[in-house]
């Protein structure tokens, strides 16, 4: 999925999850949503996350291949348990949400994900293809989604 749509799914989980954590500030927990959904591309030489994290974006991209550790469910769960014992819980459920829906966004595309790397090479994909119409269709659907939650 491209950067937008990844922004775009993850504003729809928030939407969708927000009523259910409470703990600390919204704004702050929406943010933390919008990052972990861009996030998991940080191994990617070419986006927009790895371009603004400066260094650790390149060393990442770098050390590791795009859609390997950072496109598994294992170091989603990472950052949960880092930020919940070093931070907050409230907000790791954030980083949770956002992170797990770049990996929802990225499994249904025809590349997929290996969602239980490195312990399993099992693959998720589905047929939605980058940049295709299939992705605009969806990228719209949640739009909609996102302008009747706000309006109505």
């Amino acid at each position: 999925m491209l950067f937008y749509t990844h922004l775009m799914i993850g504003i729809v989980a928030f939407i969708l999850t927000k009523n259910f954590f409470s703990g600390g500030n919204e704004i702050i927990f929406f943010l933390l949503v919008l990052l972990a959904s861009v996030f998991p591309d940080i191994d990617d030489g070419k986006s927009k996350i790895k371009k603004a994290s400066g260094i650790i974006g390149s060393i990442i991209s770098f050390t590791f291949k795009h859609r390997g550790i950072f496109h598994s469910v294992f170091m989603a769960l990472g950052f949960f348990l880092i930020t919940a014992i070093f931070w907050n819980s409230y907000y790791a459920f954030a980083i949770l949400i956002g992170y797990l829906s770049h990996l929802f966004g990225d499994m249904i595309t025809p590349m997929g994900i290996k969602i239980f790397y490195p312990l399993s090479d099992f693959k998720i994909r589905g047929w939605i293809r980058v940049g295709g119409i299939g992705e605009w269709v969806v990228l719209f659907g949640m739009v909609i989604l996102i302008a009747k939650e706000l309006l109505f």
